[in-house]
């Protein structure tokens, strides 16, 4: 049932994520063609910024699904109850405390913008409208999250999925609508605001059906004082991983902004939309697989449960392999044909990109362990550190090499800090097994995946087109046989990649047979 849950569930993300992810690659062209390069720059500007506030949150999501998963096992709806009504009163309280610093935030946004705003200028009304959308945008993602996060435990991550999907596929239109109609900015935003609001109330209708005798339960006891006292610690502990993680997203888009000017960051942001959205797309791959694997850690001896993760840490190799040779082999010409050759970097940045990209990508496994268990507290105090080195970094190495300063920033602050303490931490607490496992392997993964870079590069230098259609082809033909062949040939003999075709193979039959 386990597997079946999670083959669900994956198979769903993967499906959403793919339309999720090609949605913003036929909007932005629209938004940049025809209200301009910098519009670009100012929606990543405002959405990274937003995104800060959700430090806040504290992490209570991931915080009380691990905490659902043992009720959920022994069908104890009484406490799954308690559960849930402390969580929405949790929320409750976040909210109100991010409207309030949204508020705030609204009359300094237009300062983040202040310098190096480029040819076309925007109002600071304009901006404080539009950061003030974007906070109503995050406040309707609390509202039911309470339910979202049951819907989760109880390995139905597909309902919320499916919801999110169908609603983002019909922003994307309708956005596309209004910015040709209303030629509008704060309309685009709108769109967004209403769509999020619409896949709450879905998500709140699907949960009244499925668990309407959780809902129907008279609620008379509260969490226990210990209970709370733990999930308390845990969530204290995600505070601290919460700063860590959006500074290296927020911090570093507000300091590029605001030295280089929204026009720069316009010239970034198809980059980030590609590597985020492939980032995502894994992300929800290993969130489905999360709750299935909180439940059979929680059955079965510690081999077991190591013999399945390195099945996973395999998994996450081949498909950042692929997806790394991918984006360095294909991002210059697909770039190209998307936005035109003004949104062409250097070769230089797109390397670092690449390296960023990969490094955050190889750590999935690791993390959807950590979540699985709430392991949060061991390196709480290490995200604080990875704040201070990558914002310290970013400004310093700014003055002297610009965007790639930023760039090298966030690739030293997480190789000193996450790459090293994360492993460490679930190694000894999760595993009790040296954390030379990891990195053995890790090393492996690592030159196997240069190698294929290279080979790959090479190849897509030796057939030049003028014809970027055919070029894009071209390359991406390399990018699918060369990574695949190679880790095919290299891993075909052991019982981890064995393991990930035996359920390959099952998902194809299963999808013949229906």
């Amino acid at each position: 049932m386990r597997t079946r849950n999670s083959i669900v569930n994956s198979s769903f993300a993967l499906i959403s994520y793919a339309i999720l992810f090609l949605g913003p690659f036929f909007v932005s062209p629209f938004l940049e063609s025809i209200l301009g390069g910098e519009y670009l720059g100012i929606q990543k500007t405002l959405v990274d910024t937003v995104a800060l506030l959700s430090i806040v949150e504290l992490g209570i999501s991931y915080g009380i699904i691990y905490k659902l998963y043992e009720p959920i096992a022994k069908k104890d709806y009484e406490k799954v109850a308690i559960l849930l009504n402390f969580y929405k009163n949790a929320f409750k309280a976040v909210a109100g405390v991010v409207f309030l610093l949204g508020l705030w935030l609204t009359f300094i946004i237009p300062k983040i913008f202040a310098k190096n705003q480029g040819p076309k200028s925007v109002s600071e009304v304009f901006l404080s409208f539009a950061f003030f959308l974007y906070l109503l945008d995050t406040l309707f993602t609390y509202l039911f999250g309470h339910k979202r996060a049951m819907l989760i435990a109880d390995q139905k991550n597909y309902i919320v999925t499916l919801c999110r999907t169908v609603c983002q596929l019909l922003m994307f239109i309708f956005q596309v609508m209004v910015i040709y109609i209303f030629k509008s900015f704060i309309w685009y935003v709108v769109v967004k605001v209403l769509f999020t609001l619409i896949e709450s109330l879905l998500i709140n209708r699907q949960y009244k059906k499925l668990y309407s005798n959780i809902i129907n339960l008279k609620i008379k006891g509260k969490l226990a004082k210990s209970e709370k006292k733990d999930l308390f610690k845990n969530l204290n502990a995600l505070f601290y991983h919460k700063i860590g993680y959006q500074s290296l997203i927020s911090g570093s888009t507000i300091i590029m902004t605001n030295k280089l000017g929204k026009i720069v960051t316009g010239i970034y942001y198809p980059y980030t939309l590609i590597t985020n959205g492939l980032i995502s797309v894994i992300t929800q791959v290993f969130n489905s697989i999360l709750s299935s694997f909180g439940n059979y850690l929680a059955s079965n001896t510690k081999e077991k449960v190591y013999a399945l993760y390195k099945k996973l840490y395999l998994l996450n190799h081949v498909v950042f392999s692929f997806f790394t040779v991918s984006f360095f082999c294909l991002v210059k010409p697909f770039v190209e044909l998307w936005m035109g050759q003004d949104f062409i970097l250097p070769l230089k940045t797109i390397i670092l990109i690449t390296l960023n990209f990969y490094l955050l990508g190889m750590r999935q496994s690791v993390t959807m362990v950590k979540s699985s268990v709430g392991l949060y507290r061991p390196d709480r105090y290490f995200a604080i550190a990875e704040t201070v080195i990558n914002l310290s970094l970013s400004w310093i190495l700014f003055e002297h090499y610009g965007l790639n300063g930023i760039l090298m920033a966030n690739l030293i602050s997480t190789i000193l800090i996450p790459f090293w303490v994360q492993p460490y931490v679930v190694y000894v607490n999760v595993f009790e097994k040296s954390v030379l496992n990891y990195y053995k392997k890790f090393v492996l993964y690592l030159f196997l995946t240069l190698g294929q870079v290279v080979i790959s590069y090479f190849l897509c230098g030796i057939f030049r087109f003028n014809n970027i259609i055919l070029q894009l082809t071209v390359n991406a033909v390399c990018c699918l046989v060369v990574p695949n062949v190679i880790n095919l040939l290299f891993f075909y003999h052991t019982d981890e990649l064995q393991y990930l075709l035996k359920v390959l193979k099952g998902i194809l039959k299963k999808g013949k047979n229906n």
